[in-house]
């Protein structure tokens, strides 16, 4: 009886010890789902952060002083920052803290009539005087003009209309011709010169199309809207005939002048900027009506002499596509990233420090207070780039060649020093900051472009000038949200064009636009 007993405890204590083994393994999976939970959330919220900063931040990507932040808050990923902590400690003393200043002797915007304008406003005077009998309430004698006071200027706004204009042609008869007199039996008649039509059997004008296209390719007021503004007005105007009227004035006049401006951007451009984002063509051969197509940009450098921007409409992002629409260029192209202008011979790719430090800029999670946390490894990344576009600016006024020698004194080791740092920080260390990765990989698979600008003192740090033109189409694209046909892509690009080169000329974008539909008349 003793015996059995024993048997029994025997197996009562083999089974707790399995069942301990057992939750122990349960509870290390937990755990290690804990943390991988844990990641995951850190990594949404700093989606959410990157989507907040978009809607409801500012645009510009404003670092605060470290100062200005409370270093007693609790940051996301604190587990990784203790094991880099020796690393950024080392990092921090050689980084110069950021502080941004708002600009001083900023102009202020005033409502007003803009003084380069006055001399074409009618200016209207309305004077007020004292009725005759009006007479002085002290003694009664006459009121005698002594001076006049401008008491306020108001403007004044006129809706726009339109006007009918009908082309009469007069038609003469030769008084001798087809007489017993002339030689010659049959009259002879002669019509007067008329102003040729821009669009033929169309009642279009180029007053008329510079007022549509100004609206939709400037404004961004796309045709079915266009078409309810004219039908309050009177004037029955269908989306259909309006498109109709870009792509046909495109093909006609305007298209020859696209091109020309595209040589002469690659033939005379040192440098050039690139950029491409999508456009949506319903109807494109072979493809789904919600298949993306780019529209890729060509823009001068900022100290060209030749200034202009060309957008170009495509099926493809492929870099075939990128080689063709550069063919011919020798000289400096810069862009964001994109890999397909890496293989593109007989020019030098340099890439855009603004978009390397926009990604260290979006991995770097914000405290309760919606503040930069500064003690993130994100932030160093910030820190790096934001030094290279300290000096660029204290070396601006400088001549290309003294900017390259003092980007290989001051810039270079800042250079080298980040990458060392972005190197170490991916092969030594867990990143589980997907942002923070995505950063430190673009940076490092970017090595080679991203420093060619110390080896030229013409090479720009950003690609801001790219991005600038560009964005107004992409804000369009909202509003008209598509191109039917492939024409009105090509029409798209043509009118972008021929508008953000007259912004970077400094040109009247209205005048500018009617006096191409007169000149082509």
């Amino acid at each position: 009886m003793e015996k059995i007993e024993k048997e029994d405890s025997k197996m009562s204590y083999e089974e707790l010890k399995n069942e301990y083994k057992n939750l122990k393994v349960e509870n290390n999976n937990l755990q290690f789902q804990n943390k991988e939970l844990q990641i995951k959330y850190d990594n949404v919220i700093l989606e959410l952060n990157a989507l907040k900063r978009i809607v409801f931040g500012s645009k510009q990507e404003k670092i605060p002083s470290k100062e200005t932040i409370n270093s007693d808050q609790i940051s996301l990923f604190d587990n990784e920052e203790d094991i880099e902590k020796d690393v950024q400690e080392q990092i921090e003393e050689q980084i110069e803290e950021i502080t941004v200043h708002r600009k001083k002797n900023a102009k202020k915007k005033i409502a007003g009539l803009k003084k380069s304008m006055l001399k074409d406003v009618v200016i209207k005077r309305q004077e007020y005087v004292l009725n005759e009998d009006e007479k002085c309430p002290e003694c009664g004698s006459d009121f005698k003009l002594v001076s006049k006071q401008v008491v306020r200027t108001q403007i004044e706004f006129t809706p726009p209309t339109f006007n009918i204009t009908e082309y009469v042609q007069n038609v003469y008869k030769c008084t001798k011709c087809g007489t017993e007199e002339s030689k010659k039996e049959t009259p002879t008649f002669a019509k007067a010169k008329i102003p040729k039509a821009l669009l033929v059997h169309s009642f279009v004008s180029p007053s008329l199309a510079t007022e549509v296209f100004y609206q939709k390719y400037y404004l961004g007021v796309p045709f079915y809207r266009q078409e309810k503004m004219w039908d309050d007005k009177g004037l029955v105007l269908p989306r259909n005939m309006m498109a109709n009227w870009s792509i046909k004035i495109n093909e006609y006049y305007l298209e020859a002048l696209w091109k020309l401006m595209q040589k002469e951007l690659k033939s005379k451009c040192e440098v050039l900027h690139s950029d491409e984002t999508t456009i949506q063509v319903n109807k494109e051969p072979g493809r789904n009506a919600t298949s993306n197509s780019y529209m890729w940009l060509l823009c001068s450098g900022k100290d060209e002499t030749t200034k202009g921007v060309v957008f170009r409409y495509s099926t493809s992002r492929s870099a075939e596509t990128a080689k063709e629409i550069l063919e011919g260029y020798k000289g400096i192209l810069v862009t964001d990233g994109y890999a397909g202008y890496n293989n593109i011979e007989e020019i030098t790719h340099a890439e855009c420090w603004t978009h390397a430090r926009r990604y260290f800029y979006e991995s770097v999670p914000l405290l309760s207070n919606k503040q930069m946390d500064t003690t993130a490894t994100g932030y160093i990344g910030v820190e790096y780039c934001n030094k290279l576009f300290k000096i660029e600016e204290e070396i601006a006024s400088l001549s290309d060649e003294e900017k390259q020698k003092e980007r290989q004194e001051r810039s270079k080791p800042i250079v080298d020093e980040f990458f060392s740092w972005v190197n170490t920080t991916l092969n030594t260390k867990i990143v589980v900051n997907n942002k923070l990765k995505k950063a430190l990989v673009y940076a490092q698979n970017q090595e080679k472009e991203l420093s060619e600008f110390l080896n030229d003192g013409r090479i720009p740090l950003s690609n801001s000038i790219a991005e600038r033109s560009i964005r107004p189409f992409a804000v369009h694209r909202k509003n008209w949200l598509f191109a039917d046909t492939q024409a009105g892509a090509k029409a798209n690009a043509t009118y972008y064009s021929l508008i953000e080169s007259a912004k970077i000329n400094k040109l009247n974008i209205y005048k500018y636009m009617n006096y191409l539909k007169l000149a082509t008349i």
